[in-house]
């Protein structure tokens, strides 16, 4: 409990920084929004082009684990997707709705938490499932919503507006330029890795500071529109940190048959609550933000509680 909590502290430190500033004034209107365009355009692309360009790729294959995660990511966005268009909600916000539910804080949360569980074995995987929400999931949202909000042009303009918009994206550029630089026998001279490094590490905080400026805005012209955007992000909540561990845990011990410790590692992965990676989206594309804020709050707020249960059962 204390090692768990110890982890999501300084989390809600961040995120309560960015709170009181707004609240006391210390940060103007425009400062959630600018910040947010500082991580999107510079501190993560960096951190994802890093990520990508130093990946030790024979370590990386483990096709069971890397299947199981995908298909539980992947499979679940997909389900959220569905659910929220039979709603009527338009496409843009639908993919955001459904990012948040599948988007694990696997690089905030992921790595120390699996750190203190299950030591250095654990790097390899959560690397892997990194790999897959900030490249896959992330990448299949942005060119959904690319396509919702392209709708009423024709179908050739369409196709190129979204794939001019997708490959000139710095979240989608940066890991596909990470990764060819790693199938290279290139080496990254110290100094870039050095700005890359440095760069990198505002991601997070910039993130989380950001987001706790977005809340405080929020609560500030609260109307009949958030009771709405609460009820969904509780739905959200409960998908994120109930119905995604449960699918991977199926799929982990009954459909794939995993190594146990491997399971365990996808099973918690999956268990993590939301990252700041769809509240960055929903800021970017200037779309509706408070459902999404209020899902990584809430399940920042609750993985306390069942990430405790979790290891505790484990």
């Amino acid at each position: 409990m204390l090692g768990t909590l110890s982890i999501l502290l300084p989390i809600f430190g961040l995120i309560a920084a960015g709170f009181i500033s707004r609240k006391t004034g210390v940060m103007g209107q425009t400062a959630a929004s600018e910040l947010n365009r500082f991580v999107v355009w510079l501190a993560l692309p960096a951190l994802l082009f890093d990520i990508m360009a130093n990946s030790n790729w024979s370590a990386l294959y483990l096709p069971d684990f890397i299947l199981v995660y995908l298909i539980g990511s992947v499979g679940l966005f997909v389900l959220v997707l569905i659910w929220r268009l039979k709603q009527g909600v338009p496409l843009a916000d639908a993919s955001i709705d459904s990012v948040s539910a599948a988007y694990s804080n696997t690089g905030y949360v992921g790595f120390p938490l699996l750190f203190l569980v299950f030591g250095a074995s654990s790097q390899v995987p959560t690397t892997i499932a990194s790999i897959i929400v900030v490249s896959i999931v992330f990448a299949l949202a942005i060119i959904l919503i690319e396509t919702g909000l392209q709708a009423e042009a024709s179908l050739r303009l369409k196709i190129k507006n979204v794939l001019k918009a997708v490959f000139l994206n710095p979240l989608i550029v940066s890991p596909i330029a990470g990764m060819l630089f790693a199938l290279t026998s290139w080496q990254l001279p110290q100094g870039v890795e050095t700005f890359l490094t440095l760069l990198s590490g505002a991601a997070s905080p910039a993130a989380l500071v950001s987001l706790g400026l977005f809340l405080a805005d929020a609560v500030a012209s609260s109307n009949d529109n958030t009771t709405a955007a609460r009820k969904t992000a509780w739905q959200l909540t409960a998908i994120k940190l109930i119905a995604q561990p449960l699918l991977v845990a199926w799929l982990a011990l009954s459909v794939f048959e995993m190594d146990y410790e491997l399971a365990m590692m996808a099973i918690l992965l999956a268990a993590l609550p939301t990252g700041t990676g769809p509240f960055m989206l929903a800021e970017y594309y200037r779309r509706e933000a408070v459902t999404t804020a209020q899902t990584v709050l809430f399940s920042t707020v609750l993985s306390l509680v069942t990430l405790t249960l979790l290891l505790s059962f484990m």
